[in-house]
């Protein structure tokens, strides 16, 4: 035994009593054994109290909905629960006549009424999450365009509940769309309210249409914000816009948009998956940046070129015997090409430091 013990630990370890002794230490004494079991048996106990309580709840629940079901003891519960097929609980079709009635109701109710969209919300979320009533499904990309043919044969009943339903989710959509709005402009809360705020309104949203036109939707507000924050920040100053205007305008948008960024990761990481999240982000900000930022360095770049072309020609028309340089010059200083946008963007870029102050990599915006 010690020569197998020796072939397989290479002799670093030899059984003298030291190393038995080591061992023995690291194991429980019995005392402690005792100790072990004596607290899995409190535990097992009182999950054994636990379901005997649940049981009893089950009983009392069942006896009080189900008058035809009366249950004795714990042990008819366990037997009504092996023998309930739960899979044939199902909640009934509603009734079509009761679906039109309930959504011209509804209706009425949002044009009459005022400030009643939140309670209507909620009670349509919880009429479809708890008590199964199913609402009209538009597929994907048709819920504002008219997909009906002129030779298309039609259940007219069916036409009106989705009519009914789309005026419904209509009025209510620009309620949500109008509090997402008002609260980008204001944006008094805290950042951890304001992301709570928006991921219910998203959820509201995906109840009413499909994701992917909920997520376009949002995208273009939000793309609408970034281009009004980068115009406000860089033309808001006074005095001609330059370069330096520019990157100190930019400079001074950074934090807000970083703050945007970072609510819409957290609302859409519990919305979509995590690929899609991504893919959004880099659209609607660092591509919006980008296209936003080219343009106005295009501008800047045209007016420069101009300017310098004018003070070209006024210190030419001094002296007339460099007439003919002077159209030479002009015509060369005029013509802006892509690259220059792209050198002086590219410059742009390190003046402000995209590539590690903030954390967005020059490359991803390309």
């Amino acid at each position: 035994m010690e020569q197998i013990l020796k072939m397989e630990w290479g002799g670093e370890y030899s059984l003298d009593s030291s190393n038995l002794d080591c061992l023995l230490d690291v194991l429980p004494t019995e005392l402690e054994f005792q100790q072990m079991l004596s607290d899995l048996d409190e535990k097992i106990k009182k999950n054994s109290s636990s379901i005997d309580q649940c049981l009893k709840d089950l009983q009392s629940e069942v006896n009080e909905i189900c008058p035809d079901e009366i249950l004795q003891s714990t042990t008819d519960c366990l037997q009504w629960l092996n023998n309930c097929n739960f899979s044939s609980l199902r909640p009934c079709p509603t009734n079509h006549g009761e679906l039109m009635e309930f959504l011209r109701t509804v209706q009425s109710l949002l044009k009459d009424e005022q400030n009643q969209e939140e309670m209507i919300l909620h009670f349509l979320l919880d009429l479809s999450s708890q008590c199964g009533v199913s609402f009209p499904c538009t597929p994907s990309g048709t819920s504002f365009e008219l997909t009906s043919s002129l030779h298309a044969v039609e259940d007219d009943s069916t036409m009106d509940v989705k009519s009914l339903w789309d005026d419904v989710r209509l009025h209510l959509r620009r309620f949500l769309v109008s509090r997402l709005q008002s609260q980008e402009e204001t944006a008094t809360n805290a950042l951890q309210q304001q992301m709570e705020f928006k991921t219910q309104c998203i959820q509201q949203l995906l109840f009413l249409y499909p994701e992917s036109e909920v997520l376009v939707k949002y995208q273009n507000m939000q793309k609408k914000v970034v281009r009004d924050l980068i115009q406000n920040c860089i033309l808001s100053s006074c005095g001609e816009t330059n370069f330096d205007k520019v990157v100190h305008g930019y400079q001074s948008s950074v934090p807000t948009l970083c703050t945007m960024i970072k609510e819409d990761l957290y609302l859409l990481c519990a919305t979509i998956d995590p690929s899609s999240s991504l893919t959004f982000v880099n659209e609607t900000y660092l591509v919006t940046i980008t296209e936003e930022m080219t343009v106005l360095l295009e501008r800047l770049c045209e007016l420069q070129f101009k300017e310098n072309a004018l003070h070209i020609v006024k210190a030419n028309k001094i002296s007339k015997k460099h007439r003919g340089t002077v159209h030479a010059v002009v015509a060369v200083t005029l013509t802006f090409s892509p690259l220059h946008c792209v050198v002086l963007h590219t410059v742009f870029l390190q003046e402000v430091g995209m590539g590690g102050k903030h954390g967005f990599p020059c490359n991803l915006l390309y």
